[in-house]
């Protein structure tokens, strides 16, 4: 599906997501992937929010944002999040038209699924449980045109959640509890006795479904463990700020991920100037 040349190795995208990178010792000189703030607007008051989302929060510069991604090749993605990213959809859409090569994976809470009025290369839909038929139903009517993935939050969502998910969807990321924003004071034993749960107990998931993992997620729930050294290095893409950064487009600041307490003024920076500077760090 995508093809591209970055640093030193190509990078291809195949139709069903599969990413690989054609070199022994790749040095990247962009990200393959962005986490790309564009909103802290949301009324969805989840009580766990890491970026601390309200409803009269500010949104971004779509100036800056084309500025800064329309040279970057084709097939970088750009994973695009708020706080609710469908409060400046007018905006976004203009973005995507003019971007029209890169991968847009837009993630929104599933309270919002009714919001939705265009189809993303993925969609992203934060779980939750009173949501499930729902959440099904879209996914069954749109996977066809976009990618549906399930985000789950390891403690947030509960092994149950997991499991039930496994049932009707193919596709599930299971995320890492994030102690920044509201979630320090959200965190409780609860909290840590379901992530415990999830680390005994998702092995026996793996081959069910596609299940995928952010880094956060990788190192609570320890899941190395259950492959050989040899399939790992098949599978890992790299700790964050390796082949990876974060954009704040709201505050303007750029950081290694988006729990990372040091962030830096993106100012007159390139892309490719900021990711020097990350993997400095």
């Amino acid at each position: 599906m995508w093809e591209y040349k970055n640093g030193n190795y190509i990078v291809k995208i195949l139709d069903d997501g599969t990413k690989l990178r054609l070199s022994d010792n790749p040095i990247p000189e962009l990200p393959e992937s962005i986490d790309v703030k564009i909103t802290n607007k949301c009324n969805a008051g989840c009580a766990f929010c890491h970026e601390k989302s309200t409803p009269d929060g500010k949104s971004f510069d779509v100036d800056l944002a084309y500025k800064l991604f329309n040279d970057l090749p084709s097939g970088i993605e750009l994973a695009i999040g708020g706080g609710n990213p469908l409060e400046c959809s007018r905006d976004l859409k203009w973005l995507m038209r003019k971007c029209y090569y890169k991968i847009f994976n837009i993630t929104i809470n599933a309270v919002h699924l009714d919001d939705l009025d265009f189809n993303p290369k993925a969609i992203g839909i934060s779980y939750k449980s009173e949501l499930h038929d729902k959440i099904k139903m879209f996914v069954d009517k749109n996977d066809k045109y976009s990618q549906c993935v399930i985000h789950l939050i390891a403690g947030v969502h509960t092994f149950e959640d997991l499991k039930r998910c496994t049932k009707d969807f193919k596709r599930i990321l299971i995320l890492g509890y994030k102690k920044v924003g509201r979630g320090i004071s959200y965190y409780n034993e609860n909290i840590e006795k379901e992530i415990q749960t999830f680390k005994q107990e998702i092995g026996h998931y793996f081959n069910k479904n596609i299940i995928a993992f952010d880094n956060l997620a990788l190192e609570q729930l320890d899941v190395k463990r259950y492959f050989s050294d040899k399939k790992w290095d098949t599978m890992y893409m790299g700790k964050d700020g390796e082949f990876s950064m974060y954009l704040d487009l709201v505050e303007k600041k750029y950081a290694v991920s988006s729990r990372s307490e040091e962030r830096f003024d993106i100012g007159d920076l390139t892309i490719k100037e900021m990711f020097s500077k990350i993997r400095q760090i």
